[in-house]
C-alpha cells in the first residue's frame, strides 16, 4: 500500500525572508572535505574481491 505524500510547504511573509537570509549565510561558508580513513583500507578490499572473480 503506498504511503500518500505530504504537501510542499509554503512560506510567506518573514519566513520568506528568514528562509532566505538563512541560505545567503550558508552559500557564503566553505564546503570541507573530510578525510576518510578507511577509504583506502576499503578500495583494496574491494580490488581483492573483484579480483577473485575476474573473468
Amino acid at each position: 500500500m503506498a504511503i500518500p505524500i505530504a504537501p510542499t510547504p509554503v512560506l510567506k511573509g518573514k519566513e520568506v525572508v528568514d528562509f532566505q537570509k538563512r541560505l545567503d549565510a550558508d552559500l557564503k561558508r566553505p564546503a570541507k572535505f573530510i578525510e576518510t580513513p578507511k577509504l583506502g583500507k576499503g578500495k583494496e578490499l574491494l580490488k581483492q574481491y573483484a579480483s577473485r572473480y575476474k573473468k
